[in-house]
């Protein structure tokens, strides 16, 4: 499986239960409004496949995964900290066309005012607002309405920044 076919969407947390639940935190809601069969858990540099046999929300940004092959609170306890992807041919056709703010690690930033920021390398959606880390350390908040393009052949997000930064 190539990282090119997949989409992030979480990571892997704890175990719930005795029984080789678990608990998965959600970045975005793909997972929700789509019907996919597997997910794939990121281990030694690998994706890994696992079919889901059933899974369930819990709160707003957790979903509780019961996948084969793992039964027990020690075998998904193997899995915390890993992180969790699906196959972008199983999203939804709104969702296939979408870029998620993780798949912008890479990305050249260019401002319509200012020219080239930087490139992105890292994203925080840990926060209320969304942060983008440039490749020189600078932090820089992002937002749907600040986004003029994306160009995902020239991995380019054209912006127009209401803030110098």
């Amino acid at each position: 499986m190539n990282s090119n076919d997949l989409i992030h969407i979480g990571t892997m947390r704890r175990p719930h239960g005795h029984r080789g639940e678990i608990q998965c935190l959600m970045l975005n809601d793909y997972w929700d409004s789509s019907d996919p069969d597997f997910l794939f858990v990121q281990l030694d540099q690998l994706y890994v496949p696992f079919r889901v046999l059933d899974w369930r929300g819990k709160g707003a940004d957790t979903l509780i995964f019961s996948l084969r092959g793992v039964e027990t609170e020690p075998e998904a306890a193997r899995l915390s900290g890993a992180e969790v992807f699906m196959r972008r041919e199983d999203m939804n056709d709104d969702q296939a066309h979408s870029v998620a703010w993780s798949d912008l690690v890479g990305y050249t930033v260019i401002d319509r005012e200012t020219g080239r920021l930087g490139t992105v390398s890292e994203v925080n959606e840990q926060t209320i607002n969304t942060l983008l880390t440039l490749d020189d350390g600078r932090l820089m908040p992002i937002h749907e309405d600040f986004i003029l393009d994306i160009n995902t052949e020239k991995k380019e997000l054209n912006v127009d920044l209401p803030f110098q930064l």
